[in-house]
């Protein structure tokens, strides 16, 4: 089978590429950028191709011959224009995957919040939303899976963890995070996942990631920094909002400050998994629990 991995040049997708081809799948890696794409250690074993979501003749000609596809494009916030950019890139793999006859494609988008959360969804978890249904709504069957805060070195969400803990061993924590819940997904779990769901079933609808148990922010900084061996205090700070959270942590962390401005706004709601995750993983697959995540993270990161 030809997969085509729609963001190839990301962290997910650079570990997705080499789990495909270790099943035996030729993969196409889509990428914005062909130049970065052939540092990765795969590069010669795929096939690699411009594809740009924004740009519908790429699109055709990165779809051509491939039977599924592998959605990995989100732009975290990155730009004033990113949700209307991210929606007209969906409607755009919607139309052309329906043009190639591509069989299947998977989507790896965000947890939503529960039914009862009442506030206002973040930005960057309604546009994935939207993406959601975009990219559905053509002939092409599409399976999403939704993650929240993905525990992998160069995931955006462990990187903001670790600069957190790493840089401020005295942690303001805004009195509206503190019982905030999440359920954090090993990204070893989220690849193997994404395999086995362009093996199987359900080819429509959408699933839940995690990894089983739930902690609040606050516990969640306490568990990478016991890991890590990092000496922190956590202290409460009343009336902080989300913004000028963002604003004070951008500079300290290696990523863009629109995608970090992003992550913090998400904060704001519970992030945890609606269900079992169980069934989206062969038989005999266990799942990882947050400690071995975090060492697990820890340890690619050191190389």
């Amino acid at each position: 089978m030809t997969v085509l991995v729609v963001g190839s040049g990301g962290n997910l997708g650079s570990r997705l590429v080499p789990a495909l081809l270790d099943r035996g799948h030729r993969v196409r890696a889509g990428v914005t950028d062909l130049g970065r794409a052939a540092t990765h250690p795969w590069s010669d074993r795929v096939e690699k191709v411009r594809c740009d979501v924004l740009d519908p003749a790429s699109l055709a000609a990165a779809l051509d011959g491939v039977d599924e596809v592998v959605y990995l494009v989100h732009r975290m916030g990155g730009g004033a224009d990113f949700r209307r950019e991210d929606a007209e890139g969906a409607e755009a793999m919607r139309r052309a995957m329906a043009a190639a006859g591509t069989e299947r494609c998977v989507y790896v988008s965000g947890l939503a919040p529960s039914g009862d959360d009442r506030l206002p969804l973040s930005r960057h978890m309604a546009s994935r939303l939207e993406v959601e249904s975009l990219v559905s709504a053509g002939p092409t069957p599409v399976f999403t899976l939704r993650a929240g805060v993905i525990l992998g070195a160069g995931s955006t969400s462990f990187e903001v963890l670790r600069t957190l803990c790493e840089l401020l061993p005295v942690q303001p924590v805004p009195r509206w995070m503190r019982h905030r819940r999440v359920e954090p997904v090993a990204e070893r779990d989220v690849v193997e996942a994404v395999c086995h769901a362009l093996a199987g079933e359900p080819r429509t609808g959408h699933a839940d990631l995690g990894c089983g148990e739930t902690l609040t922010y606050p516990e969640l900084l306490a568990r990478y920094s016991r890991i890590a061996g990092l000496p922190t205090v956590r202290l409460p700070v009343p009336g902080v909002p989300w913004d000028l959270v963002a604003a004070g942590l951008a500079p300290l962390v290696d990523q863009d400050g629109a995608t970090v401005s992003a992550l913090i706004e998400s904060l704001q709601h519970d992030m945890v998994v609606g269900g079992s995750s169980a069934g989206l993983f062969p038989g005999d697959w266990e799942l990882t629990g947050i400690d071995e995540a975090i060492r697990l993270a820890l340890d690619d990161a050191a190389g």
